[in-house]
């Protein structure tokens, strides 16, 4: 990577093998993990943008779905397909993933090159060459930001509008954040100081949403049970319920309305895949739904975190209400 100026000291410190890594490398791949959110395209884009104008050629990488309405626009700019990794790129870089199989079916193409992971999570399964892993962070494109201002003087208006979206998407626009959490808004104030508006990023993930997406959530509502007295909340979709509605959904509302309800500690969301299933869990509480995640083979932090099983909904459905059953 090509010598920068750095425009001011980033707010996260980047260790110094980070920075060697980058520094090794004259061509990157930037790959995010399965079922992609705003934090982990916002974190992509925006560090390859930020490499690219440095002189470093940068691909990105996804296994999608870009299901998600505030992604959807970015979908165009990644390579879904593992055979058209670039075998010109010594270097890897993972955002937002605490554990290898959240990459498939990526595996394989990208092994023998060298790897850093770049990641927040509080649970997961350790993997990669270099490590830059902060779960005392709520956001990863607050890593992000740290790297780009150490190594690119700092994001530019295009970048620092990507990484707020991820910003404002993991924190809940900073709703889930308690007083020792600084860092988060300190990083608000330096993305907008390069020209992020906090207006369009509500406005990006507020609006153009689907009449289906709204279906989908008042179906899943319907669905809900109370377990614990009420205090956990269980719910999912089936994947008729996609072929009847269509793929755009907006699970954050969906996780806002559960949330809202008085009493509840934490909910459930398992969503039926074409080969298995996704879960993800909130907690209202101090409840370190993390854990639970783990308990099914995932993570996450102690507030949100996921999981994927292989089982189909019939079978998964209830090994997730028993755990929730048993908090």
């Amino acid at each position: 990577m090509s010598e920068t100026t750095q425009q001011e000291d980033a707010l996260v410190p980047v260790p110094d093998e980070v920075v060697a890594f980058f520094r090794r490398h004259q061509r990157l791949v930037v790959v995010g993990h399965l079922e992609p959110d705003a934090d982990c395209i916002g974190s992509q884009v925006a560090l390859a943008d930020g490499l690219t104008r440095s002189g470093v050629p940068t691909q990105l990488l996804s296994p999608g779905p870009f299901e998600r309405q505030e992604i959807a626009v970015y979908a165009d700019r990644f390579v879904t397909d593992p055979g058209g990794v670039d075998p010109d790129a010594t270097g890897v870089v993972v955002v937002d993933c605490s554990s290898a199989d959240r990459i498939h079916p990526f595996e394989e193409s990208l092994n023998g090159r060298e790897m850093l992971v770049v990641d927040h999570h509080r649970e997961g399964r350790p993997f990669g060459d270099v490590h830059f892993i902060r779960p005392d962070v709520p956001a990863n494109t607050i890593l992000i930001t740290a790297i780009l201002d150490t190594l690119a003087g700092g994001p530019r208006q295009r970048e620092a509008q990507d990484l707020f979206l991820g910003l404002v998407t993991d924190t809940g626009f900073f709703r889930f954040l308690g007083s020792d959490e600084p860092v988060a808004f300190e990083t608000a104030a330096r993305l907008t100081r390069a020209g992020a508006s906090p207006r369009l990023a509500a406005e990006h993930l507020d609006s153009g949403r689907s009449w289906g997406s709204r279906k989908i959530i008042a179906r899943m509502l319907d669905r809900a049970e109370q377990l614990q007295d009420g205090q956990v909340l269980l719910t999912y979709m089936t994947s008729q319920d996609e072929l009847e509605f269509g793929t755009r959904r907006d699970t954050d509302a969906l996780y806002r309305l559960l949330l809202a309800i008085e009493d509840v500690r934490v909910i459930g969301v398992v969503k039926e895949k074409a080969h298995g299933c996704t879960v993800s869990f909130r907690a209202n509480d101090e409840t370190d739904v993390s854990r639970i995640a783990a308990d099914f083979g995932g993570g996450g932090h102690q507030k949100a975190a996921g999981a994927f099983s292989t089982q189909s909904l019939t079978a998964f459905l209830p090994h997730v209400r028993t755990r929730l059953a048993n908090l």
